[in-house]
């Protein structure tokens, strides 16, 4: 149950501090749509999890168990480096209304973003790729719904801060883990 609860509380914070948010947020405000949003958000959440963990439970058993924690801390800080470096892009002049393009832009985010490394290093970390991809699903449904349902008002987050601090948390994590695996 840890692993669900670590990568539910891990890829929340990502996501909340992530582009993933901010770009739902604009095209909710920018289409008005909500409901086709939502169905996006729980399809590329759950499919983005269930990808991230499935790649995580063939690679794991390529690990030597000596090398675990150094491959986690290394995936943590990735994730670290995608959230501080990486800001949101400037919002498109003419949104796209293809709900098939805007499933597979949130699905390639959800695997090669923060919320992807978060839930790969979390499912060879635990060992339960089934919990690991649940939380992170979960955790992404949560924080992508209320962008939507927010819309306009997501950008009043004060998300430059939170963005450093999730940021910083996850190279601590990714340190700690690495320092006590050895």
């Amino acid at each position: 149950m840890s692993a669900f609860f670590l990568t539910f509380v891990a890829v929340a914070a990502a996501m909340l501090a992530g582009r993933d948010a901010i770009r739902v947020a604009r095209l909710r405000a920018s289409l008005g749509w909500v409901a086709p949003l939502l169905f996006t958000v729980l399809l590329a959440a759950l499919a983005g999890a269930g990808l991230a963990a499935w790649i995580a439970q063939e690679l794991s058993p390529l690990i030597r168990p000596r090398v675990k924690p150094l491959v986690v801390g290394l995936a943590l800080a990735l994730a670290a480096g995608e959230v501080l470096l990486r800001s949101a892009s400037k919002s498109p002049r003419e949104p796209t209304r293809s709900m098939g393009a805007i499933t597979l832009v949130l699905l390639l985010g959800m695997v090669t973003d923060a919320s992807g490394f978060i839930i790969l290093s979390l499912a060879i970390a635990t060992g339960e790729p089934l919990l690991a991809a649940s939380g992170g699903a979960l955790g992404a449904i949560l924080v992508l719904g209320s962008a939507v349902a927010a819309g306009d008002d997501w950008q009043a987050l004060p998300l430059g801060q939170i963005r450093i601090a999730v940021g910083v948390a996850l190279l601590v994590a990714a340190m700690a883990i690495v320092v006590s695996g050895r």
